[in-house]
């Protein structure tokens, strides 16, 4: 199984620069959009996939093991990174260079049964949350500022100083007004009309009056669909919190009757300049009752709402249980849809190009004050990245429409081919964030050295010139 499908789109001013700072990336990695810093005017490119899974070789000795396991030259070597495979799940190595590095991996708050199936299989170990000694912190919240500004070159941290700006739903739509206003509304025409309660209660009264429902509420900071309902009127909407109402997108795809939205998902290594990767391989998931536009159901989540955290609790949901049946009930794989639309004589490639579009530009609109955190909070340039989940909406007129992006999306797996897509997604990833290969206590410990043996040089120069 090819488990190499991220590709980039990055908008920088000097590729050379770019270059400089991500040599071990192209051996994994094909630019996806070539996006200059003038938004409305975004130019895609398509280049081939270089990096193709390979089968691991059956007598590999030492050396050749660890070219096996690492890129960028030899173990210990300033560049040199780990490399993850997923045939390290089911045939981990028997010296990973990771264990003989004693390197290590932190959790905080977060759903860590695949990562650390990952990271174990590879040699890495988990310790207490407490420890400064880590190559990589994985954390389901926000990591605190204190946090951000002790890290070392070689750790690495899995969010962003103010990534909220993307996946919290309010700030994201102002953020994304913010640029319809400066570019120009139709090159940012990809999120429904939406307010934010109660503040906009007079504003989303007036477009009701013209426009009428149904309208979609939803929690500023919720994910999984918890929270989310539909009304027809905003007399149905209580003011004592804040929420967001979105206009519902009433005409969309249906695959046999049935709604269905993707779940994308896609890294972003570096803010300043912007490199953003999208996994080529993605979810589609399926409401479990038919759709009905008629209105009469609008209480019913399981016909509006395709979350699965929803959708499984219904006595119609299919799971599949074969990871290669990639079209069976209700969860199938990216693929598998384009290729069911290109049978239809759907041109899937526009499509993709469309929904590339709304990606960056949605992290277009929300990077300004994630940049200025991260030069306030973040020592290091490579310290940060961040996977976000996003949740695009194709309408009956292959529309595609941003519904929101999600921080830390689930790597949980209820499936087989929930296992085969975010395994293959997560070994890429940390690769791709090139986790160096220091020993976190030995790397401590000359740190902490370096400064005195420098002021015992100055001691020594000081007597010797008295």
């Amino acid at each position: 199984m090819d488990t190499s499908k991220l590709r980039k789109s990055h908008s920088v001013e000097n590729e050379a620069e770019l270059q400089k700072d991500s040599d071990h990336d192209d051996g994994i990695l094909s630019k996806m959009v070539n996006s200059t810093e003038k938004v409305g005017e975004l130019k895609l490119k398509e280049l081939p996939l270089v990096h193709q899974m390979k089968k691991k070789p059956e007598n590999l000795d030492s050396a050749a093991s660890h070219d096996y396991w690492v890129m960028g030259g030899p173990l210990g070597a300033r560049n040199t990174v780990l490399r993850f495979r997923c045939s390290a799940l089911s045939d981990p190595p028997v010296h990973p260079p990771a264990h003989e590095l004693h390197m290590t991996y932190r959790t905080i708050q977060a759903e860590t049964k695949l990562l650390s199936a990952v990271l174990h299989s590879h040699g890495m170990r988990e310790v207490h949350p407490n420890i400064p000694d880590f190559n990589l912190l994985w954390t389901g919240i926000h990591p605190k500022p204190h946090l951000l500004k002790a890290m070392t070159p070689y750790q690495r941290v899995n969010h962003f100083p103010r990534s909220y700006e993307l996946t919290r739903k309010d700030r994201l739509y102002k953020n994304i007004e913010k640029m319809q206003h400066a570019k120009g509304a139709k090159h940012f025409d990809f999120i429904p009309q939406t307010f934010v309660m109660p503040m906009d209660f007079r504003e989303l009264c007036s477009s009701h009056y013209r426009h009428r429902g149904p309208w979609i509420v939803k929690p500023v900071a919720s994910s999984r669909g918890r929270g989310i309902y539909i009304v027809s009127s905003p007399d149905q909407i209580p003011l004592e919190e804040t929420v967001v109402v979105a206009k519902y997108i009433e005409n969309p795809l249906l695959l046999d009757g049935h709604k269905c939205d993707l779940r994308l998902y896609v890294a972003v290594t570096s803010y300043d300049p912007l490199i953003v990767y999208m996994y080529e391989e993605g979810l589609v998931r399926f409401a479990t009752v038919k759709y009905d536009s008629s209105g009469k159901h609008l209480w019913n989540p399981c016909m509006h709402l395709c979350n699965y955290s929803i959708n499984k609790y219904h006595s119609d949901y299919i799971k599949s249980e074969d990871p290669d049946a990639e079209d069976v009930g209700h969860k199938w794989t990216l693929s598998a849809l384009l290729r069911h639309l290109r049978a239809q004589g759907t041109d899937t490639s526009f499509l993709m190009q469309r929904i590339e579009e709304v990606v960056v530009k949605a992290i277009l609109a929300s990077a300004p004050p994630i940049i200025s955190a991260c030069r306030m909070f973040v020592p290091h340039p490579r310290n940060c990245f961040e996977l976000y989940g996003f949740d695009i909406l194709i309408d009956s007129d292959l529309k595609p429409w941003l519904l929101e992006v999600n921080l830390s999306p689930s790597l949980g797996c209820d499936s087989p081919l929930d296992v085969r897509v975010k395994s293959a997604m997560l070994v890429d990833l940390l690769t791709l964030v090139g986790l160096p290969t220091v020993d976190p206590m030995l790397r401590r410990a000359n740190e902490t050295r370096r400064p005195q043996s420098q002021l015992d040089i100055l001691k020594k120069l000081n007597n010797y010139e008295v």
